[in-house]
């Protein structure tokens, strides 16, 4: 008999406690009803105090009689997620264009050509936007936008033979070296291939000084990939 009557108590007690603990998560869900709850993630890919070690392949497309490709090799450390130091250098493969041959065979005019020989130098890259979307896979592709701006010394070679065929009794002129300073500034992306690898494409302004001292621009896209260590 005890121990129903102690089980009686115990259910009495429960019954008499319920309405208040009601009460209570009845005010907790009032008081945190202005209140928004987000999860934070961490970003899919971090950057920040690593090495990059990239490749890439530029083609200048704003010269008139000839083809540039600049294959190029890049060292860099990210600072920050946002801030970026970098060196680089390229190598110039020139290949004329069919303007160049139609003016020498045609009309033998010879003009007078700027190539690239190499180039070194160095910058700094910005990275404002880090975004991602979602292909109609399902797969969610990530991706940053980046400014740049650098400078370095271009060594160029200015010709004045090689749109027109060269008569056999005709002496070949020598290309003349010069090696302008080169100021450049452009934009990119990365899209992450997963979290050591990138694809990324630049486009760039360069402004470099011809042999006679004027300004030029060289409008170089490129295409490459990074390794992050």
């Amino acid at each position: 008999m005890q121990k129903r009557w102690g089980i009686v108590k115990l259910l009495a007690a429960a019954a008499a406690l319920a309405p208040s603990s009601l009460c209570y998560a009845q005010n907790q869900d009032q008081q945190f009803t202005n209140v928004e709850i987000r999860v934070i993630r961490q970003k899919f890919f971090q950057k920040s105090v690593r090495v990059e070690l990239g490749a890439n392949l530029a083609a200048v497309m704003n010269k008139a009689y000839t083809y540039t490709y600049l294959p190029s090799a890049k060292l860099g450390l990210h600072m920050t997620e946002w801030l970026e130091i970098f060196g680089e250098g390229a190598v110039g493969i020139t290949i004329n264009k069919s303007d160049c041959t139609e003016l020498g065979s045609k009309f033998s005019i010879e003009p007078i050509v700027d190539e690239f020989d190499n180039m070194i130098g160095g910058g700094v890259a910005l990275t404002p936007i880090y975004g991602k979307y979602q292909m109609s896979s399902g797969d969610v592709v990530y991706f940053d936008w980046f400014l740049v701006a650098g400078g370095g010394l271009a060594n160029m070679k200015q010709r004045e033979q090689g749109c027109k065929p060269r008569a056999p009794d005709e002496p070949v002129k020598v290309p003349t070296p010069y090696s302008p300073p080169q100021f450049n500034f452009g934009m990119g992306q990365r899209f992450f291939l997963n979290k050591s690898a990138a694809l990324n494409w630049y486009l760039r302004d360069y402004v470099i000084a011809n042999k006679a001292g004027a300004l030029g621009q060289s409008v170089m896209l490129s295409f490459g990939a990074s390794y992050y260590l």
